[in-house]
């Protein structure tokens, strides 16, 4: 089997002033065959799918991999430039049985407010019978198109984000697997409407997560999906949204999309993090004899937090 792995990410805020532009991706560009042997946060795919041609004996052929710190607008340029490097490196590959993309899911650039989504579709044009699967950050803009163009979409489950190596081999296996026909991911997506989004090393956030990974893999379950959403843009597709696989059962994956996405929706701020202003910050710290702010403060005890991730 012939794997095709690349990555291109970064998280835009699309109210930032400073442009982020080829110079902000030259910290972190690696020519093809070049990313070094530990996983960065969007990267992850290409030390999974190294390690499963190894493992399974299949052909990788890697593409570059590039990432730019969090900032305001990609230039058309610089997006462009880089997609099509990206897939003429894909278009020389071919034939291919797999498309493996480390992506982030909130970049936009200017004429692109969907940039994952674009890549997705336009290498399903090149390669229209491959699997493509691709890794999010779960602060993403989950679109139509990216659940439309693409065969598997697995986001990070943890918040703060410790599994996206975990979350690339688990895409990985399944990518694998679909190209084998053993199994047939059907997706089903709910949008909530809101923009939530829950930690990971509390409650209630850690025991939905848990339960979602003990859901995957049993009863035709193949992967459960929540993207918190990206509240610092503003594109078309901002929003909580959960995204089902199961294998080969769309009703089944749309009955469980909308039963996670309402329970999400009936948390309210119960499982948003408190975020105090700074003179609130300063008070609770003063008023707990620990001199700390306590890690259990609530809305109650501070009123006006976040309801932003």
């Amino acid at each position: 089997m012939r794997i095709f792995a690349a990555s291109l990410g970064t998280e835009t805020n699309t109210f930032a002033p400073i442009p982020t532009d080829r110079r902000a991706f030259a910290h972190s560009y690696y020519p093809p065959g070049t990313h070094p042997a530990t996983p960065t946060l969007c990267s992850a795919p290409i030390v999974a799918a190294r390690e499963a041609a190894s493992a399974g004996g299949h052909s990788l052929i890697e593409g570059t991999a590039t990432w730019a710190e969090p900032a305001g607008l990609t230039g058309q340029a610089v997006y462009e430039g880089l997609r099509d490097e990206i897939l003429g490196q894909l278009r020389a590959a071919m034939p291919v049985d797999v498309v493996l993309f480390g992506l982030h899911g909130a970049m936009v650039a200017h004429g692109y407010d969907d940039c994952e989504g674009d890549l997705i579709a336009r290498a399903r044009e090149i390669a229209p019978d491959a699997v493509i699967g691709a890794e999010l950050d779960l602060h993403a803009h989950l679109s139509d198109l990216m659940v439309a163009k693409a065969d598997l979409i697995i986001a990070f489950k943890e918040f703060p984000h410790t599994d996206f190596l975990a979350r690339a081999r688990e895409l990985t296996a399944l990518c694998i697997a679909t190209a084998e026909q053993r199994i047939r991911p059907v997706a089903s997506l709910f949008d909530c409407r809101m923009i939530a989004g829950y930690m990971t090393s509390r409650e209630p956030g850690r025991s939905f997560v848990d339960r979602l990974q003990a859901m995957e893999g049993t009863n035709g379950i193949l992967s459960i999906t929540v993207i918190h959403g990206f509240q610092a843009a503003d594109v078309y597709d901002v929003g909580t949204k959960v995204l089902v696989y199961a294998d080969g059962d769309a009703a089944k994956a749309a009955r469980l999309a909308e039963q996670l996405g309402r329970e999400l929706i009936a948390w309210g701020n119960a499982g948003v993090p408190v975020h105090l202003k700074t003179a609130e910050a300063v008070a609770a710290a003063i008023a707990n004899p620990a001199g700390t702010i306590p890690a259990a403060a609530s809305p109650a005890t501070a009123p006006s937090s976040s309801p932003n991730c």
